[in-house]
């Protein structure tokens, strides 16, 4: 909003000006400003120490036509502007465009939730980018003693689908293979690790792939803690075997202590049998996250968390954002969202 950076210092300007009348004109909305700054300066005097003086400022802006409000809203005005337009008892076009304000602070929107009527509660619940970056949306929306059946039900989805999962960091994964140590027979893993190395010495893509189709049963029958030394520093074949483990920790450990290559990470990111974390670590990684086709597999890909795959949605081309938005195989969210953005990048 870069009317803040050079409006607010105008605004200031007049607030602050010595002569009584200009303060007067501004309180009571006719001074000759643009309407956004004329609403900011109207909002900053309803703060004055000059009790007649902010009632009229107060009695001005809540006696504005509904329409020209969301005329000024819908050009991102400054902040404090919205913040005084965000009442529950402000009409419902009002409440509905500083909703869908697309740079609308997300704490606002928190405060927001706990009073909005039903109608308004399903607005707010559209808004899964704001959400995302600020889950407390959601829990001050459960507090709303209006809360609509559809509404507590959207927010049990959301809790399970679109936000943030736990994610174990490379530390935590290295700790638990350390606090497997002492369980694990060292000469059956390295007789293991060793017969896998010399299976692939020498060995052609089919050739492996038909040995990878062998060796993962015997792989999962592994005891975890087994697996989990086995991911550090695994060979190809075992990586392939060991990033499909559904035990969360030994997926990760393949992603975290293991030199994967860039190849191997843009099939991981394709996969719908790696487990969500692994995806998640993926995405949030310095190191794969800059790759296009890192993001765009894991934006392709129905096992992505909707939160990230959303989050890395701006990083697409216009014309994958398009294909993307047609592809039933990912979330609805992702694909409007998709959709939105193709929009905007084409104009």
């Amino acid at each position: 909003m870069n009317r803040d950076a050079t409006g607010l210092a105008f605004v200031d300007e007049i607030v602050g000006s010595s002569d009584p009348e200009v303060r007067r004109l501004v309180a009571s909305g006719l001074a000759p400003l643009p309407l956004p700054e004329l609403l900011s300066a109207q909002v900053y005097l309803t703060h004055e120490d000059d009790k007649e003086l902010a009632a009229t400022a107060r009695a001005s802006l809540d006696e504005l036509d509904p329409k020209i409000v969301v005329s000024v809203l819908r050009e991102e005005p400054p902040d404090n502007v919205v913040g005084y337009f965000a009442r529950p008892d402000q009409h419902p076009v009002i409440v509905e465009a500083i909703l869908r304000l697309r740079r609308v602070s997300r704490p606002l929107l928190a405060k927001m939730a706990l009073a909005l009527e039903t109608d308004m509660q399903e607005l707010l619940l559209l808004r899964q980018d704001a959400i995302v970056e600020h889950p407390e949306i959601l829990d001050r929306l459960e507090e709303n003693p209006r809360i609509s059946s559809y509404a507590a039900r959207r927010i049990a989805e959301y809790r399970e689908h679109l936000l943030p999962r736990h994610r174990f960091e490379e530390e935590e994964v290295a700790t638990g293979i350390d606090d497997w140590k002492e369980d694990v027979d060292e000469a059956l893993v390295e007789s293991i690790r060793s017969d896998f190395q010399a299976v692939e010495d020498g060995k052609s893509e089919d050739e492996l792939e038909n040995i990878w189709k062998a060796s993962e049963i015997k792989i999962r029958s592994l005891p975890v803690a087994v697996r989990m030394r086995l991911a550090r520093g695994a060979t190809a074949l075992m990586r392939r075997i060991l990033i499909r483990d559904q035990n969360s920790m030994v997926a990760l450990a393949i992603v975290t202590t293991s030199p994967i290559t860039e190849a191997e990470v843009e099939r991981i990111c394709l996969s719908r049998i790696v487990v969500d974390e692994v995806l998640a670590h993926i995405a949030a990684s310095k190191k794969w996250a800059r790759r296009y086709k890192v993001s765009h597999a894991l934006c392709q890909n129905p096992r992505t968390p909707i939160n990230v795959s959303i989050r890395m949605l701006p990083r697409l081309s216009a014309k994958d954002l398009q294909k993307l938005s047609r592809n039933r195989n990912v979330a609805e969210a992702v694909r409007a969202r998709a959709l939105r953005l193709y929009r905007i990048k084409i104009q």
